[in-house]
């Protein structure tokens, strides 16, 4: 598969694996922005939301560069504007119709077409990664690299929300992070000393999200916001977005060694998990649109709203759905593309001109 959020194609087997790693930060994406309509009335909103933010995008960042491939062949370049660029292009023109119908009409401009509309900056955001993944492969030092131009980023007020390149910057230690640890790492079986020790990080990482959410703006854990913006000297800036990518990546390093390695119930959606990430936002948003998003005033109610946000990757990654919706999520773009010979064919080809 192009190792998007989560299009399940082709007929090579699947690594149950990682897509119980995708399946549960599916998960995640969709309750946080849940959760995220409700701070102002859940109990513990702002501390369980900043936990989900601390990790989920992290974690599927640094999965995502170490799935991705370190050479750009054609093959995977047209993969690329099939599996990142369409959907995009058919989902951003969805949501924009949603908004209007919805009564909260927007400028249909480029510029507006161009800004990605709340959680659909992740594709624009993977084709640009990818599409450098080349050179992240072969630069030395690629990571610390990537280290300054985040921490540059936050320095600079040029990068905006086009095309998603303030969080392009923002995030790609996590990205650069994964295309050097590389999809082998993926195969490592932690031990039970291991697996007691990321336990032991993420109940760490509660009075960590506590401390984060009661002292700094939740803009911080977006990563698309210069420090100047968050009102802090780029000295302040500079350790608090460290201190965020630290905490990040022993989350992510702690969600990677408990997902199961087996199937089940998390792989199915995590193998179709484009499928929950492009269509949740729509009930996320009519959701924050109605009076339902302040009647999340206990825990029951708060569980109520977990178990539906469960059932709703639950339904959007079933195959009734996905059989329905996949030429909006997998638009045909054959028409757009030029045939690609074949890696074995076009090396046949090479070999027999040379001789």
């Amino acid at each position: 598969m192009p190792e998007s959020p989560g299009v399940a194609v082709g007929p090579t087997r699947r690594d149950p694996y990682i897509d119980n790693v995708k399946g549960l930060l599916i998960v995640l994406v969709a309750l946080g922005h849940m959760v995220g309509q409700t701070i102002g009335s859940s109990p513990g909103g702002r501390t369980i939301y900043t936990f989900i933010y601390l990790c989920h995008m992290p974690a599927f960042v640094m999965l995502s560069g170490m799935l991705s491939a370190t050479e750009l062949t054609g093959r995977r370049a047209a993969s690329l504007i099939r599996d990142l660029l369409a959907p995009y292009v058919v989902f951003q023109l969805l949501y924009m119709t949603f908004y209007t119908v919805m009564d909260r009409p927007m400028p249909w401009t480029v510029n507006e077409f161009l800004s990605p509309i709340y959680h659909l900056w992740f594709l624009p955001a993977l084709f640009i990664w990818r599409m450098l993944t080349p050179l992240f492969a072969q630069l030395r030092g690629a990571v610390v690299i990537a280290i300054v131009v985040s921490l540059s980023a936050g320095a600079a007020t040029l990068l905006g929300h086009a095309l998603s390149l303030d969080r392009v910057a923002g995030m790609l230690p996590f990205f650069v992070l994964g295309v050097r640890l590389g999809r082998g790492r993926l195969a490592y079986r932690p031990s039970p000393l291991v697996r007691l020790t990321a336990i032991a990080v993420l109940i760490a990482a509660a009075p960590m999200a506590y401390l984060v959410a009661s002292r700094l703006s939740s803009l911080w854990v977006y990563w698309n916001r210069a420090y100047q913006r968050h009102g802090v000297e780029m000295t302040e800036g500079v350790l608090i977005r460290l201190g965020l990518m630290a905490i990040g990546l022993a989350m992510t390093w702690a969600i990677m060694m408990l997902a199961p390695r087996r199937p089940t119930f998390l792989t199915g959606w995590g193998a179709n998990s484009m499928y929950p990430y492009l269509l949740h936002g729509f009930v996320v948003l009519a959701f924050a649109w109605s009076a339902l998003d302040n009647q999340v005033g206990n825990i029951p109610a708060l569980l109520v709203l977990i178990a539906a946000v469960v059932a709703l990757v639950w339904i959007t990654a079933s195959r009734p759905v996905v059989w329905a919706l996949r030429p909006l999520v997998s638009p045909p773009v054959g028409w757009l593309l030029r045939d690609v010979v074949p890696a074995k064919k076009h090396q046949s080809t090479a070999a027999t001109s040379q001789s």
